[in-house]
């Protein structure tokens, strides 16, 4: 019995001691923690996004706006390889919620309430601040 809990102390420990470590990788940069609402880091996810859709497709960006955990990417979702006139498409808002280290793609109808006209709902997910540019625009 003794035994058994010397061996659970043990590994607990040792698990830890991992855990501490494993946010760090080898070049001692941190691995995991919460991402950035910049343009840059929002709009690689709305590129993700666009070839999740499709391999041919590629983001054209316009804004990014943030929230409380959450992004809006405004642009156009078009071919990766645009004709000579220049990339074709309609305007869109793509909306992120932030987990963690990521930016995850929300559909409209899951986090932007029941619409009725402009006015903010009281069952939307998405913070009143990104309201318009996330569910009522593109």
């Amino acid at each position: 019995m003794r035994r058994s809990l010397a061996l659970s102390a043990a590994a607990l420990v040792a698990a830890g001691t991992l855990a501490a470590c494993s946010s760090d990788d080898s070049s001692g940069e941190m691995v995991g923690g919460m991402t950035e609402c910049t343009d840059e880091i929002v709009n690689e996810a709305a590129q993700e996004y666009a070839l999740s859709l499709s391999a041919e497709n590629a983001w054209y960006p316009d804004t990014v706006e943030c929230a409380d955990g959450w992004a809006v990417a405004s642009g156009m979702i078009g071919l990766a390889d645009p004709p000579a006139d220049g990339p074709m498409g309609a305007p869109q808002s793509i909306v992120f919620e932030q987990e963690g280290q990521f930016w995850i793609p929300k559909q409209g109808q899951n986090v932007c309430g029941t619409i009725d006209g402009d006015t903010y709902p009281s069952d939307a997910e998405i913070p009143e601040a990104l309201f318009l540019a996330g569910c009522l625009s593109g």
